[in-house]
């Protein structure tokens, strides 16, 4: 067996492999000597008829199957004389194997690029400082008065205002034809909230209890509610009433009321605590993507289009399960399959090359993770899911799942290593991926 690898580009391989022709016919021989044993044929005892016949009436099929079985046997041993890893299924060309004759076929197949990592050992990273303001905390606690405000009916005889909510009968047209779902009784209408766009709320701005308004609005192609996108809209709305909100007083006893907290101190701290959690992991995370983000500057090389296929996928199927959850689609919002898949396309690239150097920097560091610490992780997943661990681990038994778990640790293990050997430059602020305001 002859091979023969021509290098198409750095992770496109053509395989050309030749079969000599006495293995060709000694597979022919076996093939009609096999059918011979099985073929059915009019004027012939089983198992006795004559070769020329079976040449005759099964040539084809025998020439389908030689094809088949040669290439499937010969071309592991190719693979491995060629010292090639394919991560691809090959894309094979043939003229078929035909008796007396050599057996040529092709096998194109992509391979991860051979790369070596340069400069990941101090390198200079920017690192946000992790600090939570007096004022970060005051919004958060505003945010829950607002979420236990009550809502009081407006006895004053005056305008609707910003921060009022409407209470608004209304109906919808395109040109005159009445428009599905736009439609509403006794609707409560933020004022601030723009839920129908700035627009719209500046038409109830400035009116009473019990006027009646008749307006028209321009929508965008692109606006959040599907039914006036594009449209010209004419709304005839009747303001029933106005209500105000009642927020609580922010004391100890709201505190009290929020939870297991017996003083508005307390409540404070926890939110501190809290935002301070979330502030260190969302800096953690955004110095780990910086770190990755410059490794892949500093190291450029080219990656299968396979693998930018099937993490684009990967990618649009996760998307597709966050839509769903909300009760939307990829075709509901309009988004066309061609521009989603551009659209994700760069993600892509950056998620398979962060992989492809972070598999690099663990086999140089001996970055390793074990089934024993998978394990471990399940459990902390099971308990914070509230699932049964034994039936989670058994579904990644059957599922043979924990490839893909001890996989992602030994990733998670690779960047918490790179944030101990790279230079980190703490800053007050982030301004963009390039600049940042220093202390």
């Amino acid at each position: 067996m002859k091979v023969n690898v021509e290098e198409e580009s750095v992770v496109k391989k053509k395989i050309s492999v030749t079969i000599p022709k006495e293995r060709v016919d000694e597979e022919f021989k076996n093939a009609y000597k096999e059918l011979n044993s099985k073929a059915k044929v009019k004027g012939f005892r089983q198992g006795k008829v004559p070769l020329h016949v079976l040449k005759q009436r099964f040539k084809e099929q025998v020439e389908a199957d030689a094809t088949e079985n040669l290439f499937k046997s010969t071309y592991p041993d190719a693979l491995t004389e060629a010292d090639i890893n394919p991560i691809t299924y090959p894309k094979v060309d043939t003229e078929g194997a035909k008796e007396g004759e050599e057996f040529l076929y092709t096998a194109s197949v992509e391979v991860l690029p051979e790369i070596q990592v340069a400069d990941y050992k101090g390198i200079e990273v920017e690192k946000e400082k992790i600090k939570v303001s007096k004022k970060d905390v005051d919004a958060v606690i505003e945010n829950f008065a607002n979420s236990h405000a009550t809502l009081e009916t407006e006895e004053k005889d005056r305008s609707v205002k910003k921060d009022d909510i409407a209470i608004i009968d209304f109906k919808a047209f395109s040109g005159d034809e009445p428009l599905d779902g736009g439609e509403a009784e006794g609707y409560p209408l933020e004022l601030g909230s723009k839920m129908f766009g700035e627009e719209f709320e500046k038409e109830i701005i400035g009116n009473k209890k019990d006027d009646q308004l008749e307006f028209e609005i321009d929508f965008p192609e692109d606006y959040k509610i599907d039914i006036f996108q594009g449209k010209k809209v004419k709304f005839n709305v009747t303001i029933k009433e106005i209500k105000v909100k009642k927020l609580p007083k922010i004391d100890d006893e709201f505190a009290k009321d929020m939870g297991q907290f017996e003083s508005l101190d307390e409540l404070v701290d926890d939110v501190k605590k809290r935002l301070t959690e979330n502030e260190t992991k969302r800096v953690e995370e955004d110095l780990k993507k910086r770190i990755m983000t410059q490794l892949i500057e500093l190291n450029s090389f080219e990656i299968p289009d396979s693998l930018i296929e099937a993490r684009s996928f990967d990618l649009i199927r996760n998307t597709e399960t966050r839509l769903r959850s909300q009760g939307m689609s990829l075709e509901a919002i309009g988004s066309d399959p061609k521009q989603v898949m551009e659209m994700v396309k760069p993600q892509a690239i950056f998620d398979v090359k962060a992989r492809i150097i972070s598999d690099e920097i663990a086999k140089a560091e001996d970055i390793e993770a074990t089934k024993e610490e998978a394990e471990e992780r399940l459990k902390e997943d099971a308990a914070q899911s509230g699932m049964n661990f034994e039936e989670l681990k058994e579904s990644y038994e059957t599922n043979n799942a924990w490839g893909e778990l001890v996989y992602m640790i030994r990733s998670e293990k690779t960047l918490d290593f790179l944030t101990k050997v790279v230079n980190i430059k703490e800053v007050k602020k982030i301004k963009d991926d390039k600049a940042a305001v220093v202390d």
